[in-house]
């Protein structure tokens, strides 16, 4: 919550919903699927366990461990005094924002003009080279901030993309039910036998089809077939619902 707030004058950010559940239950995936593995190879069972806290600290671990072994962190610069004006994000027409993520400056730098639609910055003594570039961060910044503030956000995906320049977005969860990206890499599953949409499972084998997912009973809804299976009959079974032991 302390990390991934914008600078350090910034309020610490709010954890979404289920962000250490989630590992936590791939964790114990990954736990149990070793365990079978090794009473497979040895007969020998195991009881396996993870928690919460563990989870959470092996997700950060690329900082965790860096302070462990005695890294010093330089301060968290706000967006608008960032080091490098290519690897920042930027706030559309819409509200919506952008993030540029140029690691190649030199070759990108004019292909990135050439989309801004600022040709003019590309020979500029300012920013000629990314020792200049960098140097004149918030100058650049600046300019940036006025240049992605013209056009929406769908107008800069247009604009940028197939250009070979890596950026993202910053997405909301409106976007998700439309992800092409999502749809087309089977992220977001149609439930059996229903057009209604679902997280998929995020582990795939290859010659192995997966269980297409199931929408969960109504409450209820199996109580007759579970009282069946267990030997009651109708007779009993209606005698338990009259009683409002079955609901």
């Amino acid at each position: 919550m302390d990390l991934v707030r914008a600078d350090e004058d910034t309020t610490p950010a709010r954890s979404v919903a289920g962000m250490g559940d989630h590992p936590c239950a791939m964790a114990l995936y990954g736990a149990i699927v070793t365990a079978l593995y090794q009473r497979e190879r040895t007969g020998k069972g195991g009881h396996v366990k993870s928690n919460l806290m563990a989870n959470g600290v092996w997700a950060s671990s690329v900082l965790a461990q860096a302070k462990l072994v005695g890294a010093r962190f330089q301060e968290r610069r706000p967006r608008e005094r960032a080091l490098n004006a290519v690897t920042n994000h930027y706030r559309c027409r819409d509200g919506r924002w952008i993030i540029l993520s140029l690691l190649n400056e030199e070759k990108q730098w004019p292909v990135l003009m050439r989309c801004l639609g600022r040709e003019d910055l590309t020979d500029d003594p300012r920013f000629t080279t990314k020792p200049d570039r960098h140097a004149r961060s918030i100058e650049l910044i600046a300019i940036f901030d006025e240049i992605f503030a013209t056009r929406d956000l769908a107008d800069w995906r247009r604009a940028l993309d197939g250009s070979g320049l890596i950026f993202g977005v910053v997405g909301v969860l409106d976007d998700i039910t439309h992800d092409q990206q999502m749809l087309d890499n089977d992220v977001l599953v149609p439930f059996e036998d229903d057009t209604t949409l679902t997280v998929n499972s995020p582990i795939w084998v290859d010659g192995s089809n997966k269980r297409k997912p199931r929408k969960p009973p109504g409450i209820g809804e199996h109580s007759d077939d579970i009282l069946r299976s267990a030997g009651y009959d109708d007779a009993a079974i209606a005698a338990l619902r009259q009683s409002g032991t079955v609901g």
